[in-house]
């Protein structure tokens, strides 16, 4: 049944091997995938457990159980077979965030008559997100890896396009002899052009995003109570309906909407490239 399983799940994350490498996660797909399984199943078993008091206490039929389990199941693993992705995503975050002064830095070492080899060991020491990214192709070739893998490597593995875009460069460079620092500035002359496009487009979304956040994530919660108090002293049937119960609702109700504008802001602004 196990195989049977595990064969589905391949089917369907056909790329998990290469999506795990992305993310930096060091296991094979076999053994994440039966990582994933054990995890789903004990937790999937303790809250049916739990669940198994509260049915014997209310007599509810047992048989919901069974399809209880299976649901959670097969929605805790669906979830620990997705983190990698949010892992992959927060890892392209933060390459983008200075990728730019990382390349800069990269150019500036190559002027200066530097050895591709000796600029990127350079880039990986800088205090930046993004060094961490060129360490990886560093310790690479310090295994033994040639330059040319290396970067081929880090081209295919890479969690940011704007990473694959900079070391396509460097490898198309490395085949053709062509001038890297002249390739790696038009790059990064383009990069920096749309990154400036995203700012304005960003600008321009802020301001409804903004109003929208005034009306229904300020004014509305706080004149709607407010008039609500006022009303119930008209409405003296009413007063006795209002109790902690309706107070701690609204109070919830406020907290998801600022929770909602929170993750649109922050779902809406663009990685900052320094």
């Amino acid at each position: 049944m196990s195989i049977i399983f595990r064969n589905l799940v391949k089917k369907h994350y056909r790329e998990l091997g290469k999506i795990l490498r992305k993310a930096g996660i060091a296991a094979e797909q076999d053994k994440y995938i039966g990582n994933a399984e054990l995890s789903a199943f004990i937790f999937s078993l303790l809250i049916t457990a739990f669940c198994l008091l509260v049915f014997l206490k209310e007599g509810w039929p047992l048989a919901i159980l069974l399809l209880l389990f299976v649901f959670l199941f097969t929605v805790i693993l669906l979830a620990i077979l997705h983190i990698p992705k949010l892992i992959i995503n927060n890892r392209r975050i933060e390459v983008e965030s200075d990728i730019l002064y990382s390349t800069r830095y990269l150019i500036l070492k190559l002027e200066s008559g530097s050895p591709l080899l000796n600029a990127l060991i350079d880039v990986s020491k800088l205090h930046t997100n993004s060094s961490k990214f060129f360490q990886e192709i560093v310790s690479d070739i310090y295994l033994g890896t040639s330059v040319e893998d290396a970067i081929d490597n880090a081209v295919k593995y890479s969690p940011s396009k704007a990473f694959t875009k900079i070391f396509n460069e460097i490898k198309n460079s490395l085949k053709t002899g062509a001038d890297i620092e002249k390739s790696l500035k038009a790059t990064l002359k383009d990069m920096t052009r749309q990154h400036v496009v995203e700012i304005k487009a960003y600008g321009k979304k802020l301001s409804p995003a903004s109003m929208f956040y005034m009306i229904i994530g300020t004014i509305a919660p706080s004149i709607g109570t407010a008039l609500l108090v006022v009303a119930s002293g008209f409405l003296p049937g009413v007063i006795s309906k209002i109790d902690f119960r309706v107070f701690a609702f609204l109070f919830f109700v406020v907290v998801a909407i600022q929770g909602f504008f929170i993750l649109f802001f922050k779902a809406m602004k663009p990685e900052v490239m320094a």
